[in-house]
């Protein structure tokens, strides 16, 4: 189950589209007004740096995963450096250019062709463009509070009912393509609470730094684990491009296709 919620919150899906219930005659809030604009904002991400922390405690453990990458997606190349303490490879480098996966692990570089639609492919995309963050802000919209400062504005939500458990559970989902099998741990797993907070620039609109913090526990063990995902951004859609190295390139060896 750890698994299946790490990967979840690795935070990362499809911009929903919606609007105000209000009637049309009435202006939206301000904070309505941000959270489209930010959307709109979001979905024009091209290129950044991202740093994402991840944190899973439990039984007064606590494990953290980070993820450190530099991205375009149109078409899609990242470098990125995994450093994960609980994996069995613990740290490592790689660069995902269109399909072909290059890792450079145990002091060596190896490539990987992915298959279409790879699950792993999606799932890296969604970490580097923020994507369920985003998509976390269309369901909250009209529960967002909106804190003014300076330099940015902060859309955050705090709560434990039934609004932040469907929130909690929409992204796991998504994150798993809806698979069966998630399906089947969520209903074993009650949220307990559900803390959300987008930082955007205020003159910009792109965001600047994400955090979703979840803690959920075990219908049956009544264990209780928190998970933090923890996301930095910077020189949104300002990186230029960049290539695999021609080293790496054309002197790693091919390893056999994988199913991701």
């Amino acid at each position: 189950m750890k698994k299946v919620i790490i990967a979840a919150v690795a935070v990362m899906g499809i911009v929903l589209a919606g609007c105000s219930s209000k009637q049309s005659t009435n202006k939206p809030s301000d904070t309505v007004t941000i959270v489209n604009h930010a959307q709109k904002a979001a979905h024009g991400i091209k290129s950044g740096n991202v740093v994402l922390v991840n944190k899973n405690t439990q039984n007064k453990k606590t494990s953290t995963g980070k993820f450190t990458a530099k991205f375009h997606l149109d078409p899609m190349i990242v470098q990125a450096k995994l450093n994960n303490a609980t994996g069995l490879v613990k740290n490592y480098d790689y660069f995902i250019d269109g399909r072909t996966v290059y890792i450079h692990a145990d002091n060596s570089w190896s490539k990987q062709r992915l298959p279409k639609k790879s699950p792993l492919i999606k799932s890296v995309r969604r970490q580097v463009s923020g994507s369920a963050a985003v998509k976390a802000m269309q369901y909250l919209k009209k529960h967002l509070k909106l804190q003014k400062n300076q330099t940015t504005d902060v859309l955050s939500y705090n709560g434990h009912g039934k609004l932040g458990s469907m929130v909690a559970k929409k992204l796991i989902l998504a994150e798993a393509n809806n698979s069966e099998s998630t399906k089947n741990v969520l209903k074993k797993v009650t949220i307990t609470k559900f803390v959300y907070k987008y930082t955007l620039n205020k003159k910009t609109y792109l965001p600047t730094n994400t955090y979703i913090y979840m803690q959920y526990q075990d219908k049956s063990s009544k264990k209780s684990i928190t998970e933090e995902v923890t996301s930095t951004y910077s020189n949104v859609n300002q990186v230029k491009k960049f290539k695999v190295p021609d080293a790496i390139k054309h002197n790693a060896p091919k390893t056999n296709q994988v199913n991701e």
